[in-house]
C-alpha cells in the first residue's frame, strides 16, 4: 500500500480522540481509530486503521496493530452515484466518534462489522475525483460496514466499487488476522479522524 498518512504516537492519536465533542471516555474492549488521508489519492486505499484495547484499571488503551484501508468511496461511487443514490456518493463524517457503531455480522456471505448506529454522512456529487464533506449532514443508517475485499490478489491497490461509503481493508491476510484478534467482539466503537 502506498499511503501518505504519517505515523502517529499513541499519545497523539488518543489525545486527538479524547478532544472530539463526541468522546465520552475510552470504551472497554477493542476499538478502532481511522485516519483519513489529507492527500486523498483518487480511488486508492491510502488510509490507516489503528486498533486499541482497553479494560478497567488501565491508564491508557493499549495499541494492538495498524492496517491499511480506505474510509472513502472509490471511483464507481464518485462517478456513478446516480445509479444508486441521486444525492451523491456517501462520505462518512470525520473527526467523529460513535460508540458501538458497528456490530459483528455478515454481508454478502462474508463476516464483517455492520453499521449498527447511524454514523452521519455527507453526499459528494461534484465528480471532481476528491472525497469532500460538504453540504448537509445526514444522520441515517446507510449500512456502511467495515469489511475486507474478495480478490484473487492478497492485496489490492484500487478501491473501484469495493466502497461506496464503507470502511474497507485491502489486505486480505491482514483483514482475516484482524478479525481473529478481535475474537468475535460483538460491538465495535470507532473514530474517523482527518489526518492532522
Amino acid at each position: 500500500m502506498n499511503t501518505s498518512v504519517k505515523s502517529y504516537t499513541d499519545k497523539q492519536l488518543l489525545d486527538r480522540v479524547a478532544s472530539l465533542p463526541t468522546f465520552k471516555g475510552f470504551p472497554l474492549g477493542f476499538f478502532v481509530i481511522y485516519i483519513r488521508s489529507s492527500e486523498d489519492t483518487f480511488n486508492e486505499f491510502d488510509d490507516k486503521r489503528y486498533t486499541y484495547y482497553f479494560k478497567e484499571n488501565m491508564l491508557r488503551p493499549k495499541f494492538i496493530r495498524v492496517d491499511s484501508c480506505t474510509t472513502n468511496t472509490g471511483s464507481f461511487g464518485l462517478s456513478s452515484f446516480k445509479k444508486y443514490n441521486s444525492l451523491g456518493a456517501a462520505v462518512l463524517k470525520s473527526d467523529h466518534m460513535v460508540y458501538d457503531a458497528f456490530v459483528l455480522g455478515v454481508s454478502k456471505g462474508r463476516v464483517c462489522y455492520r453499521e449498527h448506529k447511524a454514523w452521519g454522512h455527507y453526499r459528494d456529487n461534484n465528480k471532481n475525483k476528491k472525497v469532500e464533506e460538504t453540504g448537509p449532514l445526514y444522520i441515517k443508517k446507510i449500512y456502511a460496514h467495515i469489511h475486507g475485499v474478495k480478490s484473487r490478489y492478497k492485496i489490492i491497490r484500487y478501491i473501484q466499487n469495493w466502497s461506496t461509503g464503507c470502511l474497507v481493508d485491502n489486505n486480505t491476510p491482514a483483514w482475516l488476522a484482524w478479525l481473529n484478534v478481535l475474537k468475535g467482539q460483538k460491538y465495535l466503537t470507532a473514530a474517523i479522524l482527518k489526518e492532522f
